[in-house]
Order: structure tokens, then C-alpha cells, then sequence
């Protein structure tokens, strides 16, 4: 028998199999289009096509704190780029913060008996934004794309489960069995809720009857990138570097024909945030890339204009450590991380809003294993730095993005936390393009990153792999990688269970990073905006914007 889902029904998380990658590349080669941006923030502008207008075009404007640094979908792995990129293109499936999924492009589909051929049926309504029909060689194509050596695309890994990966630009074993029928075929038997809530959830799908003709090593500079067109429910229509981009609603989109005509994606700093959704300058914020700070919370759910609720998240913020110094070694890693007041940080910055991060699962998550909980031990940090032979010499690098208050604010803490222990750290702050960067060619000891997490407990297992762009802390040791591999292939929850209580314990071992907290989500809109769904989705880079409405 096949195991098979509808369309109309939502398919539940089984949490049984994993990723083998998060959504990178094994290569970092990147080029970004005409007209795209480095990550930045800019207060509100006072610029056109706001949301409030009560004649003419509806128009909805959202924030997010930082900029988009591409629009290709293959070489990002930014969340801010993949807010925007969501709008334009579709995806095969819609992801729940809650472990389900339901159709987008994908109608329906079946894994095969043995566990290694997922089929997947596209939604023969779908149309790419000039009229032409959405097909399998599309996703053949797209998939092809991501997976070839030739283009060496940031998210390459994303198709690294399916046979033929990397072998050449044609070899993936992703086949067209008819228009509208795609066939993937796995080189191991895979988990088919893995493939679709991780490995799926950053393959933005692309029109091959524009793209097909361009030579791979060349489609980076396609001019088809200054102005894309995808399948989404946003037409691209401009963008302002680093401020602003402005889309008019694709009223033929295939699952729902939107209630607005315009919808503005701006760049806003935190700061900013309440003072326009206030003064009805943004109407709804972007979720997971655009949260109120704390200190406004109290007076934002006074503002008659304005829905606000605080929301539990999966995404958490960590602490990468460069272990390739000779000076930060094990046991000086070890003492870093229980050195840190990580309570301080969530009752005193979060005000509650909040909780204590040691690894990437939350206290509530099934696979937590509480053997990560070091807590805060000032005295056994000291013990293991003289054990290290540590000599207070260094200075560390300590790398921290603009761009999020609460995070600057907690590396100010941490900078104290480090220097009661005997380690000084020199904060130096940039835009977070010119951070990631720094962070990826090793030009730091300490580095501060979020990450959007997941309900699969293989969502930062990539981070560990050596070979990996987003081994941001540099292991050479491929231990913590293979563990949780191990449990990305298992397909009970038991055998998944023992490899992540392996991996957890390893991460406490070694510690390439120190996790830090999860922070609630202080999301808002304006009241005129309805019919949104639980904004905890849009951590999982997806948001249902055709199913918004705009009231007057």
C-alpha cells in the first residue's frame, strides 16, 4: 500500500525522519541581482502607498527590521530575503508552527511503500504571472537548479536527499511523470514529512520557459532577476535598495484571488515599529522579522487601531564559538557557556517574554533533553578556564549584527557575564550581511545569530557539518553532524529520541555554540487587516497573504 494525503486535508509532522540540511549550500558562491540590497535598517519614511488610504487601491504595508539581500531564491539563507521571496514564488507546501502542512503548489502526494519515491501531484490551476501554465518541468527544473555543481547554489543541500545529488548538473533524480505529476526519488529511504517541512521549505520553484535557456553558469546574471516572476500571489513590481519593495496583487492567483491590490514590504528599524502602526504608516508586521521591542509592548495593546498578541516561537538566538582558535578550546568553550546569565537576559530584556535557551529545543519540545541545562555557574567556568590554562591574554572578537535591539542588548550582558570570569571580548557591530560574512570566513571568536528553528528536531543539525556554508563556528570534527544525522534518517520516535539525546549531549560537550533564548514573538496589525492566520507560522517563512482583507 502507499501512504497517501489529500489535498483538502492537512498532513500531520511525524517527527520520525530528518534533514539532512537546513537549507544551505556546500558552497558559498554568491551574487546578488541588479537593484537587490544589503541587510539594513531605516526608520519609517514618509513615502507613498501607505495602507491608510481610503480611496483608490487597497494597500497593505508590512514591516520587517531588516533588508532582503537577494531575490534569488537559490542563493539566500536569510529570512529577511525569504519573506519577500514568499510573496513572489511558491513553494510546494504551506508549514505550521504546529508540526502540519497543508497543499500550496503540491495538491496532493504519496511516499512509496519502500520509502524512497515521493510523488507529488501540482495543482493544475497554478499559473506562472505572465499567463503561462505552472508545470513539472518547472519543479524539474528548479530542482536541477539548486542541486547542480555547476551553479554551486547556496541552498544546494536542500535536494541533497534525492539520488544523483551533485553527480552532475542533470543527474538529480527529480522526473516529470506528466504536466502536472513530479517524481522524486531518494537515494536512501527518507522520511516524507522531513523532505517537506525542511528540505521543501526553502525550494522556491521557478519558471523554466524563462530561465530554461540560460546557461547554468551564467544564470546568475539572467536579467529575468531585475524584474522575477513567479507564481505567487505578489507581482514584483520595484524596490528602493534597502528600504522598501512594492508589489501589485496577482488577482489570478489559483488559490485565492486577493482582496488588496497593492502590498509594500518596508524596511523598518525596531524602534520605529509602534510609532508606525500608531500613526497607520505599516499595518501589519512581518512576524518573525519584525517583533515589537518589550519596551513598547505595554503601550502598543492600549492603541485602539492595533491587535496585538504575544506568541511562543521556535526560533531561538545562540552564540556561534570559532572552534578553530587553538585559544578557545573545549573546556574554554565549556566555560563560556556557563557563564552566561541567560535568566538575566529573559526576565530582565525579555521581561518574561521569553525562555532560556541550552540547545535548539525549547523545554517543550519532545526531543529536549534536559542534560544541556549547565544554567549559570560562575565558579566551575573559573575552574574549567584554569584546567584550560587559560591566561586572560586573549581579547576576543565578539561579532554582533545591527538590526535587533534585544540581541545588541544581550551581548552587552554577555560581554559582562564573560569579563567575571576572566574573559575580555571586544564587541564590534555591523549590518548583518557584513556580520554573516564575517562569521563564515572565521574573523571572530564569538558570534551572535538567530535562527527561525523548527518543530523538527533536525532544523540546526546542518550547522554542524564541516563542509557546510553555515558551519558558522567552524568544527572540523563531523561527530556532532553524524549523530544527528543519524536521527534525521531513523523513522520512530524512539530511534530519533536516542540520537538527539546523543547530539544534545555532544553540543554540551563541545559547545560550537551556546544557545541563548527563545523570544516571544510581540506581534501586531492594524485591526482594518483581517483573516490571518496564527502568525507562529510565519517562523516557518510562509505567510497566507492571499487570504488577507483589507476593511475601510
Amino acid at each position: 500500500m502507499k501512504k497517501k494525503i489529500i489535498s483538502k486535508g492537512m498532513a500531520m509532522l511525524f517527527l520520525v525522519s530528518a534533514l539532512a540540511g537546513c537549507g544551505s549550500a556546500d558552497s558559498g558562491k554568491t551574487t546578488a541581482p541588479a537593484g537587490s540590497a544589503p541587510e539594513s535598517s531605516t526608520a519609517v519614511g514618509e513615502t507613498a502607498g501607505t495602507g491608510t488610504e481610503k480611496s483608490g487601491p487597497k494597500t497593505i504595508t508590512m514591516a520587517m527590521v531588516s533588508a532582503w539581500d537577494t531575490l534569488v531564491p537559490f542563493d539566500t539563507t536569510s529570512s529577511y530575503s525569504d519573506t519577500v521571496l514568499d510573496m513572489v514564488f511558491d513553494k510546494l507546501v504551506y508549514l505550521k508552527q504546529d508540526g502540519t502542512y497543508e497543499p500550496r503548489l503540491a495538491d496532493s502526494w504519496e511516499m512509496s511503500d519502500d520509502n524512497k519515491v515521493l510523488t507529488v501531484h501540482l495543482n493544475e490551476n497554478a499559473k506562472w504571472q505572465d499567463g503561462q501554465p505552472v508545470t513539472a518541468d518547472d519543479v524539474v527544473f528548479t530542482c536541477k537548479v539548486y542541486g547542480s555543481p555547476t551553479v554551486l547554489a547556496v541552498r544546494q543541500n536542500n535536494v541533497s536527499p534525492f539520488a544523483g545529488f551533485k553527480e552532475s548538473d542533470d543527474s538529480l533524480q527529480v522526473e516529470a511523470v506528466d504536466s502536472h505529476t513530479v517524481k522524486f526519488t531518494c537515494a536512501q529511504p527518507t522520511n516524507m514529512d522531513f523532505l517537506f517541512f525542511i528540505k521543501f521549505r526553502d525550494i522556491y520553484i521557478l519558471p523554466k520557459h524563462l530561465l530554461g535557456d540560460t546557461p547554468l553558469d551564467k544564470i546568475r546574471e539572467s536579467s529575468y532577476w531585475e524584474k522575477p516572476v513567479g507564481s505567487g500571489p505578489c507581482v514584483y513590481e520595484s524596490q528602493i535598495s534597502g528600504e522598501r519593495i512594492e508589489f501589485a496583487a496577482n488577482k489570478d492567483y489559483y488559490l485565492k484571488s486577493p482582496d488588496w491590490d497593492r502590498f509594500v514590504v518596508k524596511v523598518v528599524a525596531t524602534p520605529s515599529l509602534l510609532s508606525g502602526l500608531m500613526n497607520n504608516e505599516i499595518d501589519i508586521l512581518a512576524g518573525n522579522v519584525a517583533s515589537l521591542p518589550l519596551s513598547d509592548w505595554d503601550m502598543a495593546k492600549q492603541q485602539q487601531n492595533l491587535v496585538c498578541e504575544s506568541t511562543k516561537t521556535v526560533g531561538y538566538q545562540y552564540m556561534a564559538i570559532n572552534t578553530s582558535k587553538d585559544y578557545l578550546p573545549a573546556k574554554v568553550r565549556q566555560a563560556i557557556n556557563m557563564a552566561i546569565n541567560r535568566e538575566a537576559i529573559v526576565n530582565g530584556l525579555l521581561k518574561g517574554q521569553g525562555e532560556a535557551a541550552f540547545s535548539p529545543f525549547s523545554k517543550e519540545h519532545k526531543y529536549y533533553n534536559d542534560v544541556v541545562n549547565v544554567g549559570l555557574n560562575t565558579d566551575k567556568a573559573k575552574e574549567l578556564l584554569k584546567e584550560a590554562g587559560w591566561d586572560g591574554s586573549h581579547e576576543l572578537v565578539f561579532s554582533v549584527p545591527t538590526g535587533n535591539t534585544i540581541r545588541e542588548q544581550a551581548a552587552v550582558i554577555i560581554q559582562q557575564n564573560l569579563q567575571e570570569i576572566g574573559i575580555k571580548t571586544k564587541i564590534e557591530s555591523a549590518d548583518f550581511a557584513a556580520h554573516l560574512t564575517k562569521v563564515r570566513n572565521g574573523e571572530f571568536d564569538l558570534g551572535l545569530i538567530g535562527s527561525g528553528g523548527s518543530p523538527d528536531p533536525s532544523e540546526c543539525v546542518i550547522n554542524f557539518k564541516p563542509d557546510h556554508i553555515n558551519n558558522f563556528s567552524h568544527l572540523s570534527d563531523w561527530t556532532i553532524y553524524d549523530t544527528g544525522a543519524a536521527g534525521e534518517q531513523a523513522f520512530s520516535f524512539e530511534d530519533r529520541k536516542v540520537s538527539y539525546d546523543k547530539y544534545q549531549g555532544l553540543l554540551t560537550e563541545q559547545v560550537p555554540f551556546c544557545f541563548l533564548y527563545f523570544q516571544n514573538n510581540l506581534f501586531a496589525h492594524n485591526k482594518r487587516i483581517e483573516n490571518i492566520k496564527d502568525n507562529q507560522d510565519y517562523s516557518q517563512l510562509n505567510r497566507d497573504v492571499w487570504n488577507w482583507t483589507v476593511t475601510e
